[in-house]
């Protein structure tokens, strides 16, 4: 990910910017479920002879109120705040679709174990500090050593953000409102 300063923008072209390219976490956003339904539904149906088209089109539905949902709850951060420092290149998605602006990650890769160095945390915090960010979201995987230091050189509050497991519910849907509301309260 290449990392941006204070009164930078990313460019429309920065290839680490384009989602689906390197982050493969494409379930980030309500909208790409819904299309993967649509695609799946009628090789379902052909395969295996199963007409869920009912209930494909219920679920498309509930898919397209979850969006609308997450982009509400969303609405209440004020745009200056939508700049997001994640464990590792997870949320580009979300970030596309919601309108916030990536702009640091403490692990600079899409895989939470690659190793992070001296001079990439030097970095980040200059980048924390220059974009006054409000809010560093560790993931799985993230190294908590790693998140707290930089969140108590920078005053930045460090916030869990689970983006890789179902809730206790096993529901998608409260999946995304969780994540959501973590990061809406975190940069209100």
């Amino acid at each position: 990910m290449r990392h941006v300063g204070a009164g930078e923008g990313i460019p429309s072209g920065d290839p680490d910017q384009v989602v689906g390219v390197a982050d493969p976490h494409l379930w980030m956003d309500p909208l790409n479920i819904k299309s993967v339904v649509v695609s799946l539904v009628p090789e379902l149906m052909k395969d295996f002879g199963l007409d869920i088209s009912n209930q494909a089109l219920i679920l498309e539905s509930q898919l397209d109120n979850l969006n609308s949902e997450e982009s509400n709850t969303v609405a209440t951060i004020p745009p200056d705040n939508r700049k997001l420092v994640t464990g590792h290149e997870s949320m580009g998605y979300f970030a596309q679709r919601y309108g916030f602006k990536l702009v640091g990650v403490t692990i600079p890769s899409i895989s939470s174990q690659a190793e992070v160095s001296a001079a990439d945390l030097a970095t980040l915090k200059t980048i924390i500090e220059d974009n006054q960010v409000k809010a560093i979201f560790t993931e799985l995987g993230t190294s908590p050593v790693v998140s707290k230091a930089i969140g108590d050189e920078t005053s930045v509050e460090v916030v869990k953000l689970t983006t890789h497991a179902l809730p206790d519910d096993g529901s998608y849907f409260t999946f995304m409102r969780n994540i959501a509301s973590v990061i809406t309260n975190a940069l209100k």
